[in-house]
């Protein structure tokens, strides 16, 4: 099938999932690990987030590639938190340690917060993160630092990571779960319209003289905008970075000059204000009545945000195929 002038495939899920934990077996994981890494590939596949999906094997940090990592780290624990050095662990993988820690402080405690640094590569589609906790009952609230590629506004060198942010809310149906980027679009964004020559918008990415860049390659060399490229937004981006950076102790540099990622989980149990079953009804009653608002002109329908994403999962699941561009399938399979 098409989707614009980009061909797609149709994968059988169970296939993608075999394929991904083969690669990562063959590169020295064992096969929980394996497991864990799959999970948030397939939940961003099905999820339509697609640049948080296999392309994670594909960029210029594969995370399959990390060869040399440390077992985790407990720097510091209190009751309602714990402090994780990564040990240049695929940070998919501390992530999902740093959520299960966070959630079972918070279930003993009402709340739970789990800090997390030195881990390689991308904690790809923090949304899977927010689910886990939302289906747990709680509520999540999860933050990304990422390497340094995007320009805050009215600057044109990049100084802060694409800092995603993540909200997982229970309710009587299915989570809520709203994930996204701070940035314009996310550097795998870029790969992405690299491998399948798609050109930019002109307000996402300047090059390297600073001017508008709508090549994939030239971007790369340049920096990435916040989204809408305005200050209110790169005050979010900047705040992500305070507590991802220096919080984490993300931003020391270390020997060779990295500047290593950090993370940041936090678990609330509805149960120390308004109790879990009321909290999951008022949730409800809030969709209901947004879902009542009427699409703007120009628009045939309205949907609330994370409702795309979570209908795109559904039909994934329900048929057991997903949709993935033919260049990125075809790069992937190599891999094998």
């Amino acid at each position: 099938m098409r989707g614009g002038n980009i061909l797609h495939m149709q994968i059988k899920i169970s296939d993608l999932r075999k394929y991904i934990e083969s690669i990562l077996l063959s590169s020295g994981f064992l096969a929980g690990e394996a497991k864990a890494i799959a999970d948030v590939l397939i939940y961003a596949e099905t999820a339509g987030k697609k640049t948080q999906g296999i392309l994670k094997l594909l960029g210029n940090e594969p995370l399959q590639m990390q060869k040399y990592r440390k077992k985790l780290r407990v720097e510091k624990e209190t009751t309602l938190s714990v402090f994780i050095n990564g040990g240049r662990n695929p940070a998919m993988l501390v992530g999902k340690v740093a959520m299960q820690r966070a959630i079972a402080k918070c279930a003993a405690h009402g709340i739970g917060i789990a800090g997390a640094n030195n881990t390689y590569a991308s904690t790809g589609a923090l949304g899977y993160y927010v689910n886990e906790i939302a289906r747990k009952g709680f509520i999540g609230v999860v933050l990304s630092g990422t390497p340094k590629g995007v320009a805050l506004y009215g600057s044109r060198d990049k100084r802060v990571g694409i800092n995603p942010i993540a909200f997982g809310f229970p309710t009587e149906q299915e989570p809520v779960i709203i994930d996204m980027a701070t940035a314009a679009m996310t550097w795998y964004g870029l790969v992405q319209a690299k491998m399948t020559g798609t050109p930019l918008e002109a307000d996402v990415a300047l090059d390297e003289e600073g001017r508008p860049a709508t090549i994939a390659e030239r971007a790369m060399k340049g920096a990435l905008l916040t989204f809408g490229n305005n200050r209110k937004m790169s005050g979010i981006s900047m705040a992500i970075e305070m507590l991802t950076g220096p919080l984490m102790g993300a931003m020391a540099p270390q020997k060779d000059g990295t500047l290593y990622n950090g993370n940041f989980f936090l678990v609330i149990d509805p149960a120390l204000f308004i109790g879990r079953k009321q909290f999951k009804r008022h949730a409800s009653e809030l969709l209901k009545r947004l879902k009542t608002s009427r699409p703007a002109r120009g628009f045939t329908k309205f949907l609330l945000p994370g409702e795309k994403a979570q209908q795109k999962r559904k039909k994934a699941e329900e048929s057991g195929f997903v949709s993935i561009e033919q260049e990125v399938y075809e790069a992937f399979l190599k891999l094998l």
